[in-house]
């Protein structure tokens, strides 16, 4: 039986993928370009998200039996990005753009999956919006809507995205990915799988991703200094 999970992990890669290629038509790009763009992206988002599930779970778990990860889908498509773009390498910045705009989107839906199965749940709380789980992957609470307010942080992070593309920022990229970087490592605080733990392994993935948007940040203040 397939988990409403899992369904809302699909329904989180069409809309998103849909999303980017309405962006990449309305800028005129070829429709075999963009369905070949979706093609690898879709095929290195599932990967990524069983890989990074097999890996994180100490390979306790064949690739097959791995559940997707959200996060892992999110660094298989910006593998699948860099290596569309050394493919096809005419408007590489604009698939950038595109697709690292849409990340924030289909994260937040697939993090809905998370939150009516219970899994990746919260700490343990009892105020307003708190949640408790009786199925066949958790049983217990009331525990804080860690999974809601991702959901939440990571649409509002897609808004942006979108109107800083309208607006032909070109800070479009290490913007998005700032962002979501920061609000995906603050509210690890918030999993009741980040008690005792200093420094979790996706916290670990953030802080890359924030690296590489502050380098990429201080790339595109430099060649606009210099009026390239």
């Amino acid at each position: 039986m397939v988990s409403l999970y899992s369904y809302l992990f699909l329904a989180s890669l069409v809309v998103s993928l849909t999303s980017a290629c309405v962006l990449l038509h309305r800028r005129r790009v070829p429709g075999k370009i963009i369905f070949y763009s979706v093609f690898l992206n879709s095929v290195c988002i599932l990967c990524g998200a069983k890989l990074y599930t097999m890996l994180a779970s100490g390979l306790q778990v064949d690739f097959w039996r791995a559940g997707p990860s959200s996060l892992g889908g999110a660094v298989g498509l910006l593998l699948g990005i860099f290596l569309f773009g050394r493919i096809y390498d005419r408007e590489a910045s604009l698939f950038w753009e595109v697709y690292i705009m849409v990340l924030p989107l289909m994260y937040g839906i697939s993090k809905l999956g998370c939150f009516f199965a219970g899994c990746c749940h919260g700490i343990p709380y009892d105020g307003p919006l708190a949640v408790s789980y009786d199925n066949q992957v958790l049983q217990g609470g009331p525990f804080f809507p860690v999974q809601l307010a991702e959901s939440i942080c990571f649409l509002f992070i897609f808004l942006i995205g979108i109107y800083l593309h309208h607006r032909r920022n070109r800070l479009v990229c290490p913007a998005v990915i700032l962002l979501c970087a920061t609000a995906k490592f603050s509210l690890e605080y918030l999993r009741q799988e980040h008690a005792g733990v200093v420094v979790s392994v996706n916290q670990a993935v953030c802080l890359c991703f924030f690296c590489w948007a502050v380098w990429k940040s201080g790339l595109s203040f430099r060649s606009k200094k210099e009026g390239k």
